[in-house]
């Protein structure tokens, strides 16, 4: 076996290795992770670059749209608005739609397999610039994506019978905990636990806003008004009795609405350990947490319509 043969094989080696490693890795975490969302873009050619005028034209705008992130979103929580033309100049043809079948979420199988989310179109035909031009001109077709979507986080919280005993313990309370976030434009980070009393745990955690889109109150339409803006629906579920969360608006001890500034907010809460099917015991328990919002992104592409003689 030559020098030249031996190193291929050992990359060949290292290669696989690493892909095994990947595929453990994938295996036990459980949330793909990241920042997107709902993916979009102009189908090229739909619209096409250059059109006439004159009515002799005739062409569509076709969207395609992919789920990105692990947060299923129905066809009738997604809402595509073509604007930046007046309409009547190309027709008068419909610039509101929804998606015809429902945006899955992408998520990681039993097997470590990352499947991908749903695949969709949607198309906007109709459009025809009726009018005759003097000279050329340019006009802008923006569309503006309005969807309901969420994050879903998970975080091990310590539990234990003697607060004041550190040693020798299946966990750890005083600590900064690992958590998990779904791919989402909103991310759960710095999750904290520490002891709080004699019975009593506390922990907090961070809502960042890592996309570049528009957050909104959930079912408001995306609506851009002070009351509605940057608003954010939050669920933290633990699981156990006694659980309390503050700062939460309009909703339950451990639900309700909070509003982003900054583009983040820290939401704490505390743990009551003295219940009979808690106390006297050691163990690990998943917090749960679930942030639901409405969400605006954009694209834009520009239209030449050239004027006929």
């Amino acid at each position: 076996m030559n020098k030249k043969t031996i190193v291929f094989l050992g990359l060949l080696l290292l290669v696989v290795g690493c892909k095994q490693g990947t595929e453990e890795t994938t295996t036990q975490r459980p949330f793909v992770g990241g920042t997107e969302s709902i993916e979009f873009n102009f189908l090229e050619g739909s619209p096409p670059s250059e059109v006439y005028d004159g009515g002799n034209y005739p062409f569509e705008v076709t969207l395609n749209l992919e789920n990105k992130g692990e947060y299923d979103v129905p066809k009738e929580k997604l809402k595509i608005n073509l604007v930046g033309f007046y309409p009547p100049d190309f027709g008068n043809p419909n610039t509101t739609k929804n998606p015809d079948e429902d945006l899955k979420k992408s998520y990681i199988d039993s097997e470590g397999n990352i499947i991908p989310g749903t695949i969709t179109y949607v198309n906007f035909p109709g459009f025809n610039f009726k009018s005759n031009l003097s000279a050329n001109n340019r006009y802008t077709i923006r569309a503006d994506l309005c969807y309901l979507y969420g994050t879903i986080a998970e975080a091990d919280l310590c539990i234990l019978d003697d607060l004041t005993e550190t040693n020798d313990k299946v966990c750890v309370v005083n600590e900064r905990k690992t958590v998990y976030s779904s791919s989402a434009p909103i991310q759960i980070e710095n999750f904290q636990e520490s002891v709080a009393g004699t019975d009593k745990i506390t922990f907090s955690f961070e809502i960042v806003h890592r996309g570049s889109g528009a957050i909104s109150k959930k079912d408001s339409g995306c609506s851009d008004e002070i009351p509605e803006k940057d608003k954010v629906w939050v669920e933290v579920e633990s699981g156990l009795p006694g659980l309390e969360c503050s700062g939460l608006s309009d909703g339950t001890k451990t639900s309700g609405y909070i509003t982003l500034y900054g583009g983040k907010r820290l939401v704490r809460c505390t743990q009551d350990t003295s219940a009979p099917e808690v106390n006297g015991r050691d163990f690990e328990k998943k917090v749960h947490i679930k942030v639901i919002y409405d969400y605006k992104t954009h694209k834009e592409v520009s239209v030449l319509v050239k004027h006929t003689t």
